[in-house]
């Protein structure tokens, strides 16, 4: 059988297995194996100072879990048993507990073929790379390290278990998570992963585009995402990940990674910078739906194109009344529209000093009509129709136009306008 085990039990996991050992006596007692695996492994012997995700995996299969955990749970998840994987949570520990599993796609399908083994070593042949790819026994503490992935760390290579080309056709992801994992993790492409990935561009198009967005905004969140995007394109993802991006230039190219690793590492400006050098906010449509993006994050990277197309024809000293009406259509945005638009060169010294005197003075607070509808009917002696609507949108323009009034000059100021439209 192949094997890799440090017997001795590593010191860096004594904490991990002390939070799982009520689960981990329970399958004892069953007879059952039950390892740490993947994330938590790796983050450990690298010394990253994270929050653990508590992945277990084992010889036993869904059912037997759930009947194992089922005295010490004190909550349990099934909405991935069908996956193999059952969620439990004992004290205030979360895990998932995965049945050994040894999967690949087939040649026409975006689902994994799922099929169980009761062999640690078949289920880390599956993962995708071999740092990723390590176990430690819960009850002893040996790290279960066949392909080498704990010397990849130390030597900083990605690697996958198996041949890459068998590894990526498996899974096509995998070339997309490359680049995020090499870039988190400051790690160098072993030699044929990039010429497995750039045979094996077409076996993208089985991979789901929820996938590949939430696997792209993984990237984004990064600190420096950019040898990862660099990873991309020599293995000619790009085109497939970011089609809007192809026609760039290498100076262009450049200042998109200049830009990115400038920003803030949140995943949703960074596409709004990627939509804008793409074509702005009249591009971004089209991108936010070949991603599917949540109409949340879509609606957010929108606000902040569209308001920086706003900053870019204010000038070098805009008035009180262009700062409120862009602070309106901002809303509780407005300063993160500042920073972006800052990002991508736009002049906002003045708009932000003006910001901060009117935010000041109460001037930003509520822009929207001085009156309601009830008290406009009042005031005009009118009922409920399109005059009232008519008048709402004049009580708007007025407030963003000359800011806060009094309510009686506000209330005069409407009877004149209304004087004046039905002479």
């Amino acid at each position: 059988m192949h094997s890799a085990i440090d017997s001795a039990p590593t010191p860096a996991f004594a904490d991990l297995m002390e939070a799982v050992a009520p689960v981990a006596d329970c399958f004892g007692a069953a007879g059952c194996r039950l390892y740490l695996v993947g994330g938590v492994v790796r983050d450990r012997l690298l010394g990253v100072d994270r929050t653990p995700d508590y992945d277990l995996t084992t010889d036993a299969t869904p059912d037997v879990i759930r009947d194992i955990v089922a005295n010490v749970a004190d909550a349990m998840w099934l909405q991935g048993e069908r996956f193999g994987t059952i969620g439990v949570r004992v004290s205030n520990t979360n895990m998932e507990i995965t049945t050994h599993r040894a999967e690949a796609y087939l040649s026409d399908s975006r689902k994994p073929v799922v099929r169980y083994t009761t062999v640690l070593y078949d289920d880390l042949a599956r993962r995708d790379f071999t740092v990723n790819a390590m176990a430690v026994d819960v009850t002893d503490g040996s790290l279960h390290d066949p392909f080498g992935g704990r010397a990849d760390l130390v030597d900083r290579v990605l690697r996958t278990p198996l041949d890459p080309r068998d590894s990526f056709s498996d899974d096509p992801l995998r070339m997309l998570r490359a680049a995020r994992f090499l870039a988190l993790y400051s790690l160098t492409a072993a030699e044929g992963l990039v010429d497995a990935a750039r045979s094996l561009v077409g076996r993208m198009d089985i991979v789901s585009v929820e996938r590949i967005r939430d696997e792209l905004l993984r990237l984004l969140e990064i600190e420096d995402p950019s040898r990862g995007f660099d990873l991309l394109d020599v293995m000619g993802l790009l085109p497939v990940i970011l089609p809007d991006l192809t026609g760039f230039s290498l100076y262009e190219r450049g200042r998109v990674v200049s830009l990115l690793k400038e920003a803030p590492n949140d995943p949703i400006v960074r596409l709004a910078i990627l939509a804008q050098l793409a074509g702005g906010s009249q591009a971004f449509p089209k991108l936010s739906s070949s991603l599917r993006l949540s109409g949340r994050d879509a609606d957010r990277a929108q606000i902040l194109l569209e308001g920086s197309d706003r900053i870019s024809v204010l000038g070098d000293e805009p008035t009180d009344a262009n700062i409120r009406r862009l602070a309106g259509f901002c809303g509780k945005r407005l300063d993160d529209v500042l920073v972006f638009a800052e990002l991508l060169g736009r002049s906002t010294t003045s708009l932000v000093k003006g910001v901060k005197r009117l935010r000041a003075a109460g001037e930003l607070d509520d822009l929207g009509p001085a009156l309601d509808g009830a008290t406009v009917m009042e005031i005009l002696g009118v009922g409920p129709g399109p005059a009232v609507g008519e008048a709402m949108v004049w009580l708007a323009e007025l407030r963003v136009e000359e800011g806060l009034l009094p309510l009686e000059e506000t209330r005069r100021r409407l009877i004149d306008w209304w004087e004046s439209t039905t002479a």
